[in-house]
């Protein structure tokens, strides 16, 4: 009998070793669920302590975006329309971000990941003439790109930015699941740290490389207009800025194996050239609302599925080895009472 309560106690000690085991493979693979490592950028936003002297004292009166979507990568222009509210010319450090992570608002608070090698081929400029950087991610900033700008006093200063963003290395966390996309993030949030309000915002994305709409999932905080024959989606905002507004999320095609970048940042200069030529033409054109797809969805094990089998790991099998003891026991039983019953007949 002890050798016996020993293999009992054995194999005990086997099963929930091998739960526990199976348990933790499953729980390896779960992440927090959103789009991370996405290619995108945001809006300026005061930077450093010392210029808090400025904080709400200059509005971002309007911002007009525009980004030319390409697979693999992503070509961006801000025209960013300031004006000073008082009488004094304010100079301030403004910057652009490389990562951040910010919470949805329209899908339940996943997290996002703005996060990327860089913002390649960055430049900046007011009225054509180049404004000098003033800082770039280094040891002692590791998140930020810099210019010092001069604001004159009742007056409005409009100021540009290009760059481009690799988009190819973003994935789609819901789960279990990983979907490996292209992504593109713009950040609308932080334009509530100038003066608000911000009066109006116009957002243009044009599909490059053959892109169909069909491919795009994608998320705005406006409703989101479609121009079929320039392949454009478009939306508009007013007097915006009063608090963190939701982001422009988009996620469009699969992710391209060994995608050489490097290559792209050589023809930088043509492709800037392009977005110029796209921003000054005339986008004035018929519009239609479009409703994309949730860029959150991910193909793969639902995670409902993933729950009915730790439901069957952890209570599926004991359950069952209970059944079956049951039955043994019943049949035991019944054998019993016949064989008493045979006995008493005799």
């Amino acid at each position: 009998m002890p050798l016996e309560n020993n293999n009992i106690i054995r194999n005990k000690i086997l099963y929930v070793g091998i739960l526990i085991i199976s348990l933790f493979l499953f729980l390896s693979n779960s992440a927090q669920p959103g789009i991370w490592n996405a290619g995108g950028s945001g809006s300026f936003t005061l930077l450093y302590p010392k210029d808090s002297i400025a904080y709400k004292k200059i509005q971002m009166k309007s911002e007009n975006i525009y980004i030319q979507l390409y697979k693999g990568y992503a070509v961006v222009k801000g025209n960013y329309n300031f004006y000073n509210s008082t009488k004094d010319t304010l100079k301030i450090k403004v910057g652009y971000p490389i990562n951040n992570v910010f919470s949805t608002i329209n899908y339940n608070s996943k997290l996002n990941q703005v996060i990327f090698d860089n913002l390649y081929k960055i430049k900046g400029s007011i009225s054509n003439t180049p404004i000098p950087l003033f800082n770039v991610p280094k040891k002692n900033n590791e998140n930020w790109y810099v210019w010092e700008l001069g604001f004159p006093p009742k007056k409005e200063l409009t100021f540009t930015v290009h760059f481009l963003v690799n988009t190819n290395n973003s994935k789609v966390v819901k789960g279990y699941n990983n979907n490996y996309v292209n992504a593109f993030i713009y950040l609308i949030e932080t334009g509530y740290l100038w003066k608000s309000p911000i009066e109006n915002g116009n957002f243009y994305i044009q599909l490059k490389d053959d892109i169909t709409i069909e491919s795009i999932r994608g998320n705005a905080p406006s409703n989101l207009l479609f121009n079929s024959n320039k392949n454009i989606l478009f939306f508009k905002m007013e007097n915006y800025g009063f608090k963190p507004n939701n982001n422009l999320v988009i996620t469009y095609t699969k992710k391209i194996p060994r995608f050489n970048f490097a290559a792209i940042t050589k023809n930088s200069s043509n492709l800037f050239e392009e977005i110029d030529i796209f921003s000054n033409s005339n986008l004035d054109i018929g519009y239609r609302k479009i409703l994309l797809k949730n860029p959150y969805q991910t193909k793969g094990m639902d995670n409902s599925v993933i729950g009915l089998i730790y439901f069957v790991l952890i209570f599926g099998i004991p359950i069952v080895v209970g059944i079956v003891l049951l039955v043994i026991l019943i049949i035991i039983y019944k054998n019993y009472k016949r064989r008493n019953l045979n006995k008493k007949e005799k």
